[in-house]
This record gives C-alpha cells, sequence and structure tokens, in this order.
C-alpha cells in the first residue's frame, strides 16, 4: 500500500474525472477504498440513480455502502416496470451475487467497479462519451489491485488489453447463470488468493 494518495487527494484526482455532482457511479465498497487490493469488474452500472455518487462519500471514512444500498433498494422499487413485466426482484441478480461472493470472502477488502462509469439498463446504451474508462483506469493505476475478477467478455477483454500485468481471474457475466454455492466458491477462492499477498 505504498505511495497511496490520502483520502481526500483521492476525493480530488476523482472529482476531476467524474464531476460533482456525478450521476455516474465509479465504485462501491465499504469504508476507504485505498485498502482494496482486489476489485471486481463488470462492464458498467446497470441501475441508475437520481443520488449523486458524492452522498454517499466522505473523506474521512470513504465510501458508505450502508446508504448507498438503501437508496439502491428504494429507488428500484419506485423505478416503473418495463413493458410486459408484472414485478421486479428487490436486488438484482448481479447485486445479489456480488453480496454473496462478498460475504464469502471474510475480511478481502474488495472493490466493485466497472469499466465504465455510467449506469445504462443495457450495454447498447453505452454510447459516446460514456464509453470512456478514465475512472476505472484512475482506480487501477492508483490503487493497484493484486488480483482482479473480471465478469463479462467486455470486462475480460479490457483487462487483458490494457492491464495484461495484473493477476485477473476471468469468469462469465454475473447477472445469470451462477447458484449461491458457485458465488460462495468464488469468494472463499478470493480470500484464498488474496491471502498469498
Amino acid at each position: 500500500m505504498n505511495n497511496l494518495p490520502s483520502l481526500a487527494e483521492f476525493e480530488q484526482r476523482l472529482e476531476a474525472i467524474i464531476g460533482r455532482p456525478s450521476d455516474q457511479r465509479p465504485f462501491v465498497c465499504d469504508g476507504s477504498p485505498l485498502g482494496c487490493r482486489v476489485f471486481i469488474v463488470g462492464l458498467n452500472p446497470a441501475s441508475a440513480s437520481e443520488r449523486d455518487f458524492w452522498e454517499f462519500w466522505d473523506c474521512e471514512t470513504g465510501f458508505n455502502k450502508r446508504a448507498w444500498f438503501e437508496s439502491y433498494l428504494a429507488e428500484r422499487a419506485k423505478r416503473p416496470l418495463k413493458p410486459g413485466k408484472t414485478r421486479r426482484n428487490p436486488i438484482s441478480n448481479t447485486r445479489r451475487f456480488l453480496d454473496w461472493v462478498i460475504s464469502s470472502a471474510a475480511d478481502t477488502r474488495i472493490l466493485e467497479t466497472n469499466i465504465y462509469a455510467s449506469p445504462t439498463e443495457d450495454a447498447k446504451d453505452l454510447t459516446g462519451s460514456m464509453r470512456r474508462s478514465r475512472a476505472f483506469d484512475f482506480l487501477v493505476e492508483t490503487l493497484k489491485p493484486r488480483l482482479v475478477v473480471a465478469h463479462g467478455n467486455d470486462a475480460v477483454d479490457h483487462m487483458r488489453a490494457k492491464y495484461p500485468e495484473v493477476q485477473t481471474i476471468a469468469v462469465k457475466h454475473f447477472s445469470r447463470g451462477w447458484s449461491q454455492q458457485a458465488a460462495r466458491d468464488l469468494g472463499l477462492s478470493i480470500a484464498r488468493e488474496a491471502g498469498a499477498f
């Protein structure tokens, strides 16, 4: 963890990239991102928020994941259903899977992030300036993760092309085809890998 900025410096640099206020979601973690040596990386956030990212940030303590998650649940519950849909799960498949993985990874400090910080319900809606990876690149270059779990082909391809030196575990996207047991097994595997550094 040598050469890491202070949280105040980290905030300044990130703000220069995403602005303030910001509808982007560059990451989610519990507390300070500075101690996160493991990243879980997808393509982009699927759930947009009416709330400013910085509402959940404090330069003394970092990111308030609990407050963010409460806001996520409330916003998801009030969002109109897509045509033809009669119900929505309280949390997305991806979010549920992430929570299982992280809870099974024990004390491992994990940063949830994406190649692109702009949220869209569908990847095809990522257009133009939304396809800039400046926030993600800042996180990788500043926090220097020792291990990345990349889920989905786009995230895997980005890591292999731009950061081949970072140890990366490539897995299928978290949104479908995973069981709770598989998520917990992945979390245990992350904890084992993280224990080695």
